[in-house]
């Protein structure tokens, strides 16, 4: 019997929650570092380094949260490629759950970051408008990604890909399904 081949929606929820889930972060932590690198390195002409603005921490994300993020960014990767192959009937649900898992942990995030009170002594920019809105398209990305994600994963033809074996058909017995059925009298 041959292998049921890798339907395109199978290959779309991949693609689409990989972009999600690994691209975005790594792009971030990566111009996160960049940036870093730069003022690290930036010299002045007189007496060495000297800070450019003092009072806050523009970048405002400590080492332990860019390490998380890489950390759970390059796990994604290694769960899509897996279910990329398709050789485990159980990676179906483990991309379901990690997509709809990091979808909830991303959602917590954004309305913890959109209800708290914004201090004002650490500095306040026209960028936070900004930010805000860029958080809900990412709440909006998220959430319809995870839903397509579950929602094609779940059809006949990724079923059967992660299967490797398409159901057999039913057989016709040529017995109506009513005769069959006991008839019950009251």
């Amino acid at each position: 019997m041959q292998r049921p081949p890798r339907p395109f929606g199978v290959t779309l929820a991949i693609f689409a929650s990989l972009i999600l889930f690994t691209c975005f972060p790594l792009i971030e932590v990566g111009l996160l570092l960049s940036v870093r690198l730069h003022f690290a390195n930036l010299t002045f002409a007189d007496d060495g380094t000297q800070p450019l603005a003092m009072g806050a921490d523009f970048l405002g994300i400590p080492d332990s949260k860019i390490f998380l993020q890489t950390l759970i960014a390059i796990v994604f990767l290694v769960i899509a490629v897996m279910a990329w192959r398709g050789r485990r009937k159980y990676m179906r649900f483990v991309l379901i759950v990690s997509c709809a898992g990091l979808t909830l942990f991303n959602i917590l995030n954004i309305v913890i970051g959109q209800l708290s009170q914004q201090n004002f002594e650490a500095g306040a920019s026209s960028l936070d408008s900004v930010l805000s809105s860029l958080s809900l398209g990412q709440f909006a990305a998220g959430v319809l990604v995870t839903l397509y994600v579950i929602w094609y994963l779940n059809r006949g033809p990724a079923r059967a890909f992660y299967r490797g074996y398409y159901l057999p058909m039913p057989v016709d017995t040529g017995v109506p399904e009513s005769a069959t059925q006991p008839t019950t009298t009251i």
